[in-house]
């Protein structure tokens, strides 16, 4: 079932050739939403249930062999993995003379590129771990996962001492790609209050033209948080 979460209308049509394979409650696929909300971009959704292991069915598979979300679907391609997806939809659907979103001069780039690295890497085995592990029961090393969510919390929390955006002197897809598992990270048990830094930032991300909340699952348990080291 496709179900249509945002569109606009030219001359009484409306307009929307994208398709999002995505799971409420996967912060990979709300950064892609997220992003193209940003953009005033039209998609529809196909949603995919992680609990129930749709994203391991032969027709989701037959799109991402490597059985995660989000997948874009846009005519005839097909993207994968949330950064790659997030750097299409900039390049093809931002500005195209600007290109605010993912500079395209080498040192703007370089340094948008270092902190989608951090998101796929520190963020998700750091923040992302934790949470799945309290809420999917997947078979990770919890304390480790908490651990490295703590540092991870520190080092963006002192680079953010001064400056308000990761990467360069405005947003880009580095911001909204770290944003969705710091916001999230609570409901694994890391506490992201004592950074204060990060917290602003978060807030200056909730404050972009056309931000929109991820929607929360209902029903989730809470998970007690683990004590700053």
């Amino acid at each position: 079932m496709i179900s249509s979460l945002f569109g606009y209308t030219v001359g009484g049509t409306a307009q929307m050739n994208l398709t999002l394979y995505s799971s409420q409650g996967s912060g990979n696929s709300y950064k892609v939403e997220l992003l193209l909300r940003l953009l005033r971009q039209p998609y529809q959704t196909r949603p995919v249930d992680l609990r129930r292991n749709e994203q391991l069915g032969i027709e989701f598979l037959a799109r991402n062999r490597f059985g995660q979300v989000p997948v874009l679907v846009d005519g005839d391609i097909v993207l994968t993995d949330s950064h790659a997806i997030m750097l299409y939809l900039a390049g093809q659907y931002g500005d195209p003379v600007q290109h605010d979103w993912a500079p395209l001069d080498p040192l703007s780039l370089a340094l948008v590129m270092r902190w989608l690295s951090v998101s796929a890497n520190e963020i998700q085995n750091g923040l992302a771990i934790p949470r799945a592990v309290k809420l999917l029961n997947w078979p990770f090393d919890y304390m480790q996962g908490v651990k490295l969510g703590y540092r991870t919390l520190r080092i963006m929390d002192d680079h953010l001492a001064g400056r308000k955006w990761l990467a360069l002197e405005h947003a880009t897809i580095a911001d909204i790609a770290c944003y969705p598992y710091v916001f999230l990270a609570p409901e694994g048990g890391v506490d992201t209050r004592p950074f204060h830094n990060v917290l602003a930032w978060c807030r200056r991300i909730e404050a972009l033209p056309h931000f929109w909340p991820m929607p929360r699952l209902q029903g989730i348990p809470a998970v007690p948080l683990v004590p700053v080291p």
